[in-house]
């Protein structure tokens, strides 16, 4: 009987270990994919509108040429341009790059200032 509960016992925890594997898989794959802001999460294929609704304005934006871009943000079409979002020294800078108004990339640079 010792045995046979033993055994359970085994199988309850590698049960259990693999749940929590698969859990923090998936919410490892959802961060890589997507960018937190707040209590919601922006993916790739949102719009700059959802993006803005979401995180507000970003910290700088740029042409995806590097050069700097001034003024409201066209919440429709344009070329490619680059969000920067620096959210200070703890956390990384997260870069957002759109494409003809829709979100196509999320990277991560150093930290932030």
């Amino acid at each position: 009987m010792r045995r046979a509960s033993r055994t359970a016992s085994k199988v309850a925890l590698l049960c259990a270990a693999v749940v929590a594997a698969a859990v923090l898989l998936l919410f490892a794959q959802t961060a890589a994919a997507g960018m937190i802001c707040g209590r919601t999460v922006v993916l790739p294929g949102a719009s700059k509108r959802e993006v803005l609704a979401k995180c507000g304005p970003p910290s700088r934006r740029q042409s995806f040429d590097g050069k700097p871009l001034r003024g409201k943000v066209k919440s429709k079409g344009g070329s490619r341009e680059v969000w920067v979002y620096d959210l200070g020294s703890r956390q990384l800078v997260r870069y957002l790059t759109f494409d003809r108004g829709r979100l196509r990339s999320i990277d991560f640079g150093g930290y932030g200032r």
